[in-house]
């Protein structure tokens, strides 16, 4: 594989913290508290950091129901 098409792999199946925090609209602790809880899965290379981008896109997408159940009294 070129190194093209394995940038692109990886673009197309992992995200950095900051991508991740930015798809999942959180903040640093709240995000960070997702990784200490297990509920994100953290790929560290040396000084890089990466995410699955299936969980992030699945957390989104459950995000809403999530705080509606666990914050049932708004924002």
């Amino acid at each position: 594989m070129k190194n093209k098409e394995l940038l692109e792999l990886l673009d197309a199946n992992f995200m950095s913290t900051s991508e991740a925090i930015e798809a999942l609209a959180v903040s640093k602790q709240c995000f960070h508290s997702l990784v200490t809880r297990n509920k994100l899965t953290k790929i560290k290379k040396g000084s890089c950091v990466l995410y699955f981008r299936y969980q992030i896109e699945d957390r989104k997408m459950r995000q809403e129901d999530l705080r509606n159940k666990y914050r049932p009294y708004g924002v």
